[in-house]
């Protein structure tokens, strides 16, 4: 019976001590790639910081991009794509939808 005990104890205290070094990896994770100055995060947005900071034709060219997409989602969405279940539904989206989709299955 001695032996068993002991056997309980000792696993008891490796799954303790496994813990304890989960948490401190954690911990360390946390503060090496999250919070300090140095960490990943901060650094990648560093990068990409500096790196728009300091184009000049690439600014151009972002613009350019920004306008176009713009263009294409806004625009476009406004005056080609009208909202047809707002306008055909009359409060009743769902009944709609499922009339819908009846009609096209039994045809």
């Amino acid at each position: 019976m001695g032996g068993k005990s002991t056997l309980k104890k000792k696993k008891k205290t490796e799954i303790l001590h496994s813990r304890k070094i989960m948490f401190i990896f954690a911990a360390s994770f946390r503060n090496m790639y999250m919070n300090s100055k140095n960490g990943f995060w901060h650094r990648v947005f560093d990068l990409y910081y500096d790196g728009f900071r300091s184009m000049e034709l690439g600014k151009t060219l972002w613009a350019i991009i920004i306008i176009k997409l713009i263009v294409i989602f806004v625009v476009l969405k406004l005056f080609f794509f009208p909202n047809y279940l707002k306008q055909n539904a009359d409060g009743d989206e769902a009944g709609f939808v499922a009339n819908e989709l009846v009609e096209r299955a039994t045809e």
